[in-house]
């Protein structure tokens, strides 16, 4: 039996309760920054803690700027996970990572100047090198590999942190892809900061759902709409279930 933890957005929990010969529990998480609802799902002899980073207690979507991400990184770890898989949904500027795909960080370009980390009273300086574990990163693509529109950099992708709630601006997607960004995402730098100070093996899985803005191909003044991504990112959902799994049939076999 593995155990995972999952940190995700709108619809992963949804989909991962309704897969057949799931057995689901509810509870709440408390941590020193405050309560997580969290979903357990036993499912194909293995453990799977979900952790829905927007939550709030009102029921409402968590803007990305007010997420406590200590909080969500707390309970995914106490969980004693053998690895904590992210999943989040970018805004894609990289020909090979086009809307649809399904891609793996490798690295998260983060230039906010936002504090994150669990040591306030004492400096602890953890390295960073290697955000993302290879070796499960590795699991991930190959259980994504055979689907249509990827290149090979769909699964080396660079996250550049943006802060939202808004979409990126064009000029400010051109200063990340100039700096070396892949695509763009509101929440990876808290999250990933967090977890870097944490034990278990981190691994992020990138859900292409637009273009990031002024790069679609077809017209680089394309708006980009929340429910068209949302939708998009829906489609997906499947084949990043697919890939979990993967990573716990890994951990258990070690």
């Amino acid at each position: 039996m593995a155990r995972l933890t999952v940190l995700c957005g709108t619809g992963m929990t949804e989909l991962a309760t309704a897969t057949e010969g799931a057995v689901v529990e509810t509870f709440r998480s408390d941590t020193p920054f405050g309560d997580v609802p969290c979903t357990l799902i036993r499912n194909n002899g293995h453990e799977i803690l979900f952790i829905y980073r927007h939550h709030r207690p009102d029921g409402k979507v968590n803007p990305p700027h007010s997420i406590e991400h200590r909080a969500n990184v707390h309970a995914a770890v106490s969980f004693q996970p053998g690895a904590v898989v992210s999943v989040w949904c970018v805004g894609s500027m990289d020909p090979d990572f086009p809307p649809g795909v399904v891609g793996v960080a490798d690295d998260m370009l983060d230039i906010s100047g936002t504090v994150w980390t669990f040591h306030d009273s004492s400096a602890v300086h953890v390295n960073r090198t290697e955000m993302f574990n290879r070796a499960l990163s590795a699991i991930a693509t190959g259980e994504l590999k055979s689907q249509d529109g990827a290149g090979p950099n769909a699964y080396r992708q660079i996250v550049g942190q943006a802060s939202g709630p808004q979409f990126e601006s064009r000029s400010d997607v051109e200063a990340y892809h100039r700096l070396g960004a892949t695509c763009v995402n509101m929440t990876i730098g808290g999250e990933a900061r967090c977890m870097s100070e944490k034990e278990p093996p981190h691994v992020g899985l990138l859900l292409s759902s637009n273009w990031a803005a002024g790069k679609d191909p077809s017209d680089a003044l394309a708006p980009v709409d929340h429910h068209s991504v949302e939708a998009l990112a829906a489609s997906m959902r499947a084949r990043v279930w697919a890939a979990i799994l993967g990573i716990a049939d890994s951990i258990q076999n070690d």
